[in-house]
């Protein structure tokens, strides 16, 4: 049986390509053009769908084929090849349902849980000493949770006027703004479009966007700091 994934292309100004699912919010490739982005498509959507089996969450079973539907495709201004994304797709301007909030922010939840559970038993000396390229794990850290406030601030969160000092304090309080900020989103402004220094934002969009962020930064340092925990 063949199960189709929906998915939006975007290029940028620099000629590199990011493949969004529009299926699986946050599953997300990147290429130095559209062929290579797609190419690379299938091995992330299959490590998605793992993850999604393993918090017992309804897959394609194992061996089915899965089909890639270009749906949408958009050129932005972004400088794409840099992880910089812009695209909104015609599916994020859909207003989110209870529902749709509620699976988005399990899979948040369940993305962060191994990443703060680790970081709970890391030294903090650890985080400062460990690098992922010139970036300390400490700071990575720190950039997911910052990452995750500017995010917010698209939707007219605003910016923290304190920053909590820890790690793991900077990150609870990240993820605690956003399960607020989406469990008590009116219907009235679930699909309400924002423009903000010329990019238009959605809630479906920032949700979208959240999730990639839990996915790639939040998940290379989980993948970093696992050995460290095991040797504790």
């Amino acid at each position: 049986m063949i199960h189709t994934f929906s998915a939006g292309l975007e290029e940028g100004r620099d000629g590199a390509a990011l493949v969004h699912s529009l299926t699986i919010p946050g599953c997300v490739v990147g290429g130095r053009d559209r062929e290579e982005a797609l190419a690379g498509f299938p091995a992330v959507l299959s490590d998605w769908l793992h993850f999604l089996a393993e918090h017992e969450e309804q897959v394609p079973p194992p061996g089915s084929e899965l089909e890639i539907a270009v749906d949408e495709w958009v050129t932005t201004q972004s400088d794409v090849a840099s992880g910089v994304s812009s695209a909104l797709f015609t599916s994020d301007e859909r207003p989110l349902t209870r529902v749709d909030i509620d699976v988005c922010l399990r899979r948040l939840g369940d993305l962060r849980g191994p990443l703060l559970r680790v970081l709970r038993r890391v030294p903090p000396a650890d985080l400062e000493r460990v690098e992922v390229g010139d970036w300390t794990a400490s700071r990575v850290a720190d950039e997911l949770a910052r990452a995750q406030w500017w995010t917010l601030t698209r939707l007219g969160a605003s910016p923290l006027a304190e920053v909590p000092e820890a790690p793991v304090a900077r990150l609870d309080t990240a993820m605690a703004l956003v399960v607020q900020r989406f469990t008590e989103m009116a219907p009235d402004v679930r699909a309400e479009p924002v423009l903000i220094e010329d990019e238009l934002w959605t809630p479906r969009k920032v949700l979208r966007r959240l999730l990639w962020l839990e996915w790639e930064l939040g998940g290379s340092l989980l993948r970093l700091l696992t050995p460290i925990r095991a040797g504790i």
